[in-house]
């Protein structure tokens, strides 16, 4: 498997995976949305691919900070063939997006998920640096940071995810 920065030519392969892995039409819409919107990170989309197939998907996107100018960089979608899970190609996702992100500079990683799965990575919870949740998260305790430079000045506040994730 490797894991290389998605392609337009993914988009296609991307959007069925996530409907493979997802079992609705939800993340499949949002991965449309977001490819297409100003929040996307073109050099921090990733895919895994084996014997030429693409079989996991992560995208990078901006959120914002409530009262704030700030953007804040936020994991999300992550998908894996169904039949490809549990194989480290979410593992090696989550790693490249961590890479990306601190090579770009960025103080930190945001994530809405499993505290099992991103507990891993060294997420924490949010709320434990002073970064609250958007309105729309499902539980405060799957909202996650990944602080990636031990001297970053971290901002405080509510998050708020961008317009495709609030339809």
């Amino acid at each position: 498997m490797t894991v290389r920065r998605a392609r337009a030519a993914d988009l296609e392969a991307a959007v069925e995976l996530h409907r493979r892995a997802f079992g609705s039409d939800d993340v499949p819409r949002l991965v449309q949305e977001l490819w297409r919107s100003d929040v996307y990170v073109p050099e921090l989309a990733f895919v895994a691919v084996e014997d030429d197939r693409v079989v996991g998907h992560v995208m990078n996107t901006w959120s914002g900070l409530e009262g704030s100018a700030t953007r804040l960089l936020q994991l999300s979608p992550l998908g894996v063939l169904p039949e490809r899970q549990g194989r480290g190609v979410g593992s090696a996702l989550v790693r490249a997006s961590l890479d990306g992100a601190r090579r770009l500079g960025e103080p930190l990683l945001l994530v809405e998920g499993s505290p099992t799965y991103y507990g891993r990575f060294g997420f924490v919870r949010a709320d434990e640096h002073g970064l609250l949740p958007p309105p729309e998260a499902l539980h405060d305790w799957a909202f996650q940071v990944a602080v990636l430079h031990d001297r970053a000045d971290l901002p405080r506040g509510r998050v708020i995810y961008s317009e495709p994730f609030r339809r």
